[in-house]
């Protein structure tokens, strides 16, 4: 039976612990964070105007492509100036494609060291170079701190506290308390689909790959939004666009990338189309919209290096 586009987030498959809790970790929420964060929802650090974490949580996104104007490397750091609303996070990572010549060796990915809304820095194993008045694509990617499971907080309306399945984006008096799994062992069962084109099923051969996520359904109508307000459902998906052999940041993005395909929901060696299981949705691993088990890869939990 085909699948059909019905998102719902990352539902936890296994992980540390017993169900239904599993294993989680208490975070907070801002009560001025006006963006809504749905069960099921990735989430990330929140962030300043350089780049430097609150220590609140905020709804991930997908990876943010920066129009790069100018390049700069001095003493082996290079400034990257660009135009955004929102600083990129210090210590996630950038990657730069499409330079060539004498300034191909700045294609890569580089941890983030500082960052405004109009530059960052990063270092680079090389001393100087100079690029100016030049227009070239850089993505961020952003570790997740983990998956939003629900929160409770005061209600400002309500004059009680609220246990929730989402954070609907504003009526909290004080900091929102946050469900989140952190478990750097859990894998998660979650729909696939394209942000970018016809989404085709994700095979066998894309398990061990890594693989980003978005909740903007390309061609899909009604157009899909960010989270179901009447459930509280995520409406995320792991977006089979950002497959290094798919997006414009290619193989250099992958190690970035939050999490890692581990297997496909009611795969069988052999006469897949006789299992019982076929007839649920996302369970026909040979058509688009197709689940699959997928493991946090680029997390804060498990994550070398530098810390946001």
């Amino acid at each position: 039976m085909a699948n059909t586009l019905a998102p719902n987030g990352f539902q936890q498959f296994q992980g540390t612990g017993t169900t239904p809790s599993y294993e989680q970790t208490a975070l907070a929420i801002a009560s001025g964070n006006t963006v809504p964060i749905f069960t099921g929802d990735p989430v990330v650090q929140a962030t300043g105007t350089t780049g430097i974490g609150t220590g609140y949580i905020t709804q991930a996104s997908a990876p943010a492509a920066l129009s790069i104007t100018s390049v700069a490397v001095t003493s082996g750091v290079a400034t990257v100036t660009f135009s955004t609303a929102t600083a990129p996070a210090v210590g996630s990572t950038i990657v730069i494609t499409g330079l060539a010549t004498t300034n191909s060796p700045l294609n890569g990915a580089f941890t983030v060291l500082s960052a405004t809304t109009t530059a960052v820095t990063f270092n680079v194993p090389f001393q100087t170079l100079a690029l100016n008045s030049v227009t070239v694509t850089g993505y961020v990617y952003i570790p997740v701190a983990g998956v939003f499971v629900g929160c409770k907080y005061l209600s400002t309306s309500q004059k009680r506290t609220v246990w929730s399945s989402y954070w609907p984006g504003s009526d909290a008096n004080g900091d929102v308390y946050a469900y989140v799994i952190t478990d750097p062992n859990a894998q998660f069962l979650v729909q696939t689909a394209n942000s970018n084109t016809t989404a085709t099923a994700v095979g066998l051969a894309n398990v061990g790959q890594n693989i980003g996520i978005s909740y903007s359904q390309y061609g899909a109508s009604p157009a899909t939004v960010n989270g179901n307000t009447a459930t509280g459902q995520s409406t995320f998906f792991a977006d089979q666009y950002t497959l290094a052999a798919n997006y414009p940041a290619g193989y250099a993005s992958a190690g970035a990338l939050p999490f890692r395909i581990v297997s496909l929901l009611n795969y069988q060696t052999s006469a897949p189309s006789a299992s019982p299981l076929m007839s649920i949705n996302g369970s026909d691993p040979t058509t688009a919209y197709n689940k699959i088990v997928v493991g946090f890869n680029y997390a804060m939990p498990n994550r070398p290096g530098a810390g946001i």
